[in-house]
């Protein structure tokens, strides 16, 4: 072969590299446009008072929770302590509240969806939560680890008698009651239950005789034996394990938001106002008075 053969062939090489680099820096950079228009097509989600300035509208998530969130079965009217609260805020800042009935098991992806803005109801705050949630300063306090057993059980004088082999106890599946049993009670066979929008399907499991015992906070405790009180009891009401602090959630990233409701729930707590909700609908000073813990 002579040197202008040579010559020709290597040119013709660098000529077939050439091109090819250029379709790949082609079929990058599409790829990486085409990610980034579908990215951008993506409305962003806004936080609590971005939506308010934008809209004029809090957006706020309930599961009912008597008596803090309730929701009238006829007209799905949403009452309560903690609607009282959001509305209050909204009222002084001039803006509408949106309400959304949520789901208990998919109510962080929601919000993180941005459905909601933030939950209304009373969210107990457990290290687990604290890495999913922003959560403001507590307003409430409830008394947990109360049992529910049927009414002519007497085998359980104090928490820890619940320690027993063989002892099958329900708690609610990812709420504070579990985490706090599950630390408390090694030798019980614990039974997680999935409560989806009713919060007291846990304690069906002691009615239906699939339990001995079903672990829950106080409120929820007490509003199901006002329902069944031929049938079951609560124990350790008297005298609870312990208590586990509540508070509104928000999505993590909003820390603005947070802060706006914590520092609204301090002006609501020196002018009377949350004192005045509490008495309208009964809640025992336990349950809102930090300075009792």
């Amino acid at each position: 072969m002579t040197g202008r053969q040579n010559n020709s062939v290597a040119l013709l090489g660098i000529a077939i590299a050439t091109i090819a680099i250029v379709l790949s820096l082609f079929v990058l950079f599409r790829s990486r446009n085409d990610t980034t228009t579908t990215t951008d097509n993506t409305p962003p989600v806004l936080g609590l008072l971005e939506r308010i300035d934008k809209k004029g509208e809090l957006h706020a998530g309930y599961g009912v929770y008597p008596p803090y969130t309730i929701e009238d079965p006829n007209t799905k009217q949403v009452s309560g302590y903690s609607v009282d609260v959001i509305e209050q805020v909204a009222s002084e800042l001039k803006c509408k509240v949106v309400w959304h009935r949520l789901n208990w098991n998919t109510m962080n992806a929601d919000l993180q969806r941005g459905d909601f803005d933030i939950i209304a109801d009373p969210i107990f705050i457990t290290i687990p939560r604290a890495r999913e949630f922003s959560f403001t300063e507590p307003y409430a306090y409830f008394a947990e680890g109360i049992a529910v057993v049927r009414i002519n059980d007497s085998r359980f004088g104090k928490f820890d008698d619940l320690d027993q082999p063989n002892l099958r106890i329900a708690v609610g599946q990812g709420w504070a009651s579990e985490t706090f049993v599950k630390n408390r009670l090694t030798k019980a066979s614990i039974v997680a239950v999935q409560t989806n929008t009713d919060l007291l399907q846990v304690f069906n499991e002691v009615v239906a005789g699939r339990a001995d015992v079903a672990v829950a906070d106080g409120a929820d405790a007490e509003r199901f034996v006002k329902e069944h009180s031929t049938t079951v009891k609560a124990l350790f009401m008297d005298n609870p394990p312990a208590f586990m602090p509540a508070a509104f959630a928000l999505r993590v990233s909003d820390t603005k938001g947070t802060k706006f409701i914590s520092d609204s729930l301090r002006n609501l707590r020196t002018t009377g106002i949350l004192d005045a909700y509490a008495k309208k609908y009964q809640l025992p000073i336990s349950e809102v008075d930090a300075k009792s813990k």
